[in-house]
């Protein structure tokens, strides 16, 4: 009797998780039905929550990862690098999709500052500014005390705090002391 209700537990257990997968999207191998891959949407696909991606088994299948072994893909609000050994990477949105690798990094956030990474996952550096962006050059504009401000067109703007530069070893090239008006040019 005991092994019947494992099981019976086992197959609610998998039949909740399945239901409780959402939209995903992503650019799926080319197949017969995937003749011209591009991104698409598709349901029951994957959840985001607490952490952890989880990716259904039918739609890890279809991921194509490129050269690099990298898979953008978005679900639950998020867009994330994902790895064919099941590691991901939350990353930052930039225009209208995943944020992409400048200089051999990518930003990420924790607990409300920007990291940055390299293509094997790895935390490169951790400044602590609340918003930075993408090397360019050697440097990345970085600012303490800004806040996202919605606009009427729907997208966002950085607006107050202080700002600056560093380069790829964390250090301020340009204090992170100007207004953004007052900035010295890189």
């Amino acid at each position: 009797m005991k092994r019947v209700i494992s099981i019976f537990i086992l197959i609610f257990i998998g039949s909740v998780q399945a239901e409780d997968f959402g939209t995903c999207g992503y650019i799926p191998k080319k197949t017969e039905q995937y003749q011209y891959p591009e991104w698409e949407v598709f349901d029951s696909c994957a959840s985001y929550a607490a952490g952890v991606l989880r990716i259904s088994q039918e739609h890890r299948e279809r991921l194509h990862f490129g050269t690099e072994d990298l898979e953008v893909f978005f679900t639950s609000g998020q867009y994330f690098y994902v790895k064919p050994d099941g590691r991901f990477l939350p990353v930052m949105f930039y225009d209208n999709g995943a944020d992409y690798f400048r200089e051999g990094l990518i930003r990420s956030q924790k607990n409300g500052k920007i990291e940055f990474y390299n293509k094997h996952f790895e935390l490169v550096l951790s400044p602590d500014y609340d918003w930075a962006w993408p090397f360019h050059d050697g440097l990345a504009l970085v600012c303490n005390g800004c806040v996202l401000t919605p606009m009427e067109d729907g997208h966002q703007a950085l607006e107050s705090g202080l700002w600056g530069y560093i380069n790829k070893k964390g250090e301020e090239v340009v204090p992170v002391k100007y207004k953004s008006s007052d900035l010295p040019r890189q």
